[in-house]
């Protein structure tokens, strides 16, 4: 059991008369008031040290949170940013497209085409052997084989295949394509076919057209119409290139691009068959009925 020593209780003691003391001149002097505007001093000291060493601590603390505010703002940005910019391309495709549907339409009315059927490309083979295209208008849409493509340009090509609701198109540049073309110039006629790349041949029906140079390089190729009713007359096709005949006058070479650019295409439109106008029977043959 701990037991008070004379150490103790000499501690007690000192303690008491102390505080008889300082209560005694307190009552006579105001001794604890004056000290107590000491202490107060002290400690405001002691705060402003405090507050001047805790300030650049609470100013780190803000930076770090203002840092991770500027951060997710800057990456909220980022997102706009992007989203204005598919925006904008996706307007600018819109755009582009009517465009070209404003052209298109253009020459349709030129040309006398109605009820044409509007296509998207879906899928294209632009090789060596075979030059097609895949649009996604079928047989259910009323999309016929062998009838006319065109792009806003001209011509593309004709129907080779369909299924329900999907088409093949043999682009004019394919090397099984041969169309009747006339020159817009003349009327001279001819022949164009592919040659499998991105260029056609054109063979003349008569051969002495181009001795009398009849054939000019820049001169405009047209559809001539004489194909059975496939193609309707005065579509464009091409523009010749180059005029090479043989030195001795037996063979010659006529280089035609084609007006469409084949390889970027979005949406074309398959031409209605041309209507089929049957002749009247003249005075004569109304005679001998």
């Amino acid at each position: 059991m701990w037991r008070r020593t004379t150490r103790h209780r000499s501690v007690v003691a000192a303690v008491l008369v102390a505080t008889v003391v300082v209560l005694t001149l307190d009552f006579r002097t105001g001794l604890i008031d004056g000290m107590g505007g000491v202490v107060s001093e002290i400690v405001s000291v002691f705060q402003a040290g405090v507050r001047t060493v805790v300030r650049p601590i609470e100013g780190a603390v803000g930076g770090v949170r203002g840092l991770g505010s500027l951060r997710q703002e800057n990456e909220e940005l980022r997102q706009e940013n992007i989203r204005l910019r598919d925006q904008a391309a996706r307007f600018e495709g819109v755009a582009r497209e009517n465009a070209q549907l404003r052209r298109q339409m253009a020459l349709e009315d030129a040309i006398g085409i109605t009820g044409g059927t509007r296509a998207r490309v879906i899928a294209a083979s632009l090789s060596s052997l075979e030059r097609y295209l895949e649009i996604d208008r079928g047989a259910a849409d009323g999309v016929e084989v062998g009838t006319a493509v065109l792009a806003p340009e001209g011509l593309v090509g004709r129907i080779s295949e369909t299924s329900a609701r999907s088409s093949r198109v043999q682009l004019l540049t394919d090397a099984q394509s041969a169309i009747g073309v006339k020159i817009d110039r003349n009327g001279e006629t001819g022949v164009v076919t592919g040659i499998g790349g991105n260029r056609l041949r054109l063979e003349l029906v008569d051969r002495t057209a181009l001795d009398r140079g009849a054939l000019r390089v820049n001169d405009i190729l047209l559809t001539s119409g004489y194909q059975g009713g496939v193609f309707h007359s005065n579509i464009p096709v091409g523009v010749i290139e180059e005029v090479d005949p043989s030195p001795r006058g037996t063979t010659y070479r006529i280089t035609v691009r084609p007006l469409v650019r084949l390889s970027r295409l979005d949406i074309v439109t398959v031409a209605p068959k041309p209507a089929v106008v049957a002749a009247t029977p003249g005075p004569d043959a109304q005679r001998t009925r």
